[in-house]
């Protein structure tokens, strides 16, 4: 048995161990004992420890296969199957998720709100708050043709890392490279960076207080909080990648980053626009980018018609593929961050890079306190309303590498 089956032996068992006592509590209708608890979360966690080792010892296997068998075509790795579409392991039977939450990204915290704060094991529980990490992949997926891009997010790569960072920022390029002939002096070219420290910012909401008893009778307020807390942080981000100043707790935007290029109005949208493609083919960044619009901008540009009033991109009978948001070949991505009437395009894979110490993460607590909560002057805790208040936020700093791959477009006449 290779290094890489014997630890993907021990995580099975692992993760076998604790979906065996989930199952149990399931099938017996009750919440998990301490005991019960104490046990699932120490087989989830040496499973989650072992996952590293087994990545790098499949790496190491697959290395060595292609070195010994050069040419040959590498077979998939039959685990894959046990994984999830998003490369981490099926989830528990307790686990069980709402349509609408998985597409968010999110998890049924709801019932663990209630069992943190329920009876267990005959005891109610003592512990005030908790917290339930909501973590989407770190790697962008490609952009395929025919499928919109929902999020700008979606475009920008994904690195973990320190809430303090350093990186360097093309200032210059200038391109000299030429036929050169024998032992003649080589051109030079003019390739400058600067060095950039910077930090993350933490984006969060709260929550208004929410009855305990609501969050047990309606399982869908459980679902539509979680999709709301989670939206709220996602649309604050994109606020601060296209206009965040730079100031105090405010990254740098794309929109305020020194270096980038500018595209004015020129004639109409789809000239303005297609003006703005050429700006990044000339320096060779076109590949890879997308424009970023406000909903009313791109609106305007689907009702572009001729003096027929035949519409140049369909229309409502759409003959062409517009439900995929491309214009001039590249993805279009609409958001209400960016200013109405003004746009940009940029090559996010090359030109950014988001770094997150904690993606999105929700705690509850019943501890806080609120003054008026029984009238001017009459306060009480969430406690002792049976209240419970959440809290959404994330940790992320953004990079931008080449500012020279932005390109801000005005689309005003």
């Amino acid at each position: 048995m290779s290094t890489f089956e014997q630890i993907t032996a021990q995580i099975k068992q692992h993760m076998e161990a604790a979906q065996a006592v989930a199952a149990q509590v399931d099938e017996e209708g009750r919440n998990y004992t301490a005991a019960e608890f104490a046990d699932v979360k120490s087989h989830l966690d040496k499973a989650k420890a072992l996952k590293p080792l087994a990545e790098k010892a499949k790496g190491d296997e697959a290395l060595r296969k292609a070195v010994a068998d050069l040419g040959d075509a590498i077979g998939l790795d039959p685990s894959a199957a046990a994984r999830t579409p998003g490369g981490g392991y099926a989830k528990t039977p307790g686990d069980r998720l709402h349509p609408r939450v998985k597409a968010a990204g999110g998890s049924d915290w709801g019932n663990r709100v209630l069992h943190a704060v329920s009876d267990m094991a005959g005891y109610k529980g003592i512990l005030a708050g908790g917290a339930v990490p909501l973590t989407v992949p770190l790697d962008p997926e490609p952009v395929r043709i025919g499928v919109p891009v929902l999020a700008l997010r979606q475009l920008i790569p994904t690195v973990a890392g320190p809430s303090r960072f350093g990186y360097l920022r093309q200032t210059t390029r200038t391109n000299n490279a030429a036929p050169v002939a024998r032992g003649a002096l080589k051109p030079t070219s003019v390739f400058t960076w600067e060095r950039i420290d910077d930090r993350t910012r933490t984006i969060a909401h709260l929550s208004e207080p929410i009855a305990r008893q609501d969050l047990r009778d309606a399982p869908a307020l459980r679902q539509v909080l979680d999709v709301e807390m989670r939206l709220g942080i996602e649309l604050a981000l994109e606020a601060q990648i296209i206009n965040g100043s730079g100031s105090g707790e405010n990254m740098t935007g794309i929109a305020n980053v020194s270096g980038s290029q500018a595209q004015a109005w020129a004639t109409d949208l789809l000239t303005t626009l297609r003006k703005a493609k050429t700006k990044l083919e000339v320096l060779s960044f076109v590949d890879g980018a997308a424009y970023v619009l406000h909903p009313n901008d791109w609106e305007s540009v689907e009702l572009l018609a001729n003096n027929e009033a035949d519409y140049f991109l369909g229309g409502p009978v759409q003959t062409v593929d517009v439900n995929s948001r491309r214009i001039w070949g590249l993805p279009v991505v609409t958001t209400t961050a960016q200013t109405a009437g003004v746009g940009h395009l940029a090559n996010f894979g090359m030109a950014t890079e988001l770094q997150v110490v904690e993606d999105v993460r929700l705690d509850w607590s019943e501890n806080m306190y609120d003054p008026d909560a029984l009238g001017e002057g009459v306060g009480a805790s969430d406690f002792q309303r049976n209240m419970i208040r959440f809290r959404a936020e994330m940790d992320a700093g953004l990079k931008i590498f080449q500012p020279s791959a932005i390109v801000e477009i005005d689309l005003t006449a």
